[in-house]
């Protein structure tokens, strides 16, 4: 499964960051780039989950590991 990150720097400046289909094994990676990325930027983060049935009763915990939460 393919792993997508998408950047985009939006007229005013800001940078948005959207991500989908991140294979489990790339989870941490992710993260930490993502991470990395929040800490050079140095703003304001807010993140808007998307949603998809997958989620419904699932989560990310620490570390990237998917848990099903009921």
């Amino acid at each position: 499964m393919p792993s997508d990150i998408q950047v985009e720097i939006l007229e005013d400046g800001t940078v948005s960051i959207k991500t989908s289909d991140i294979a489990e094994t790339h989870h941490i990676s992710a993260d930490q780039l993502l991470d990395e990325i929040k800490s050079e930027l140095g703003g304001k983060v807010a993140t808007k989950p998307l949603e998809h049935p997958f989620w419904e009763k699932r989560t990310v915990k620490g570390g990237g590991k998917i848990v099903r939460t009921s």
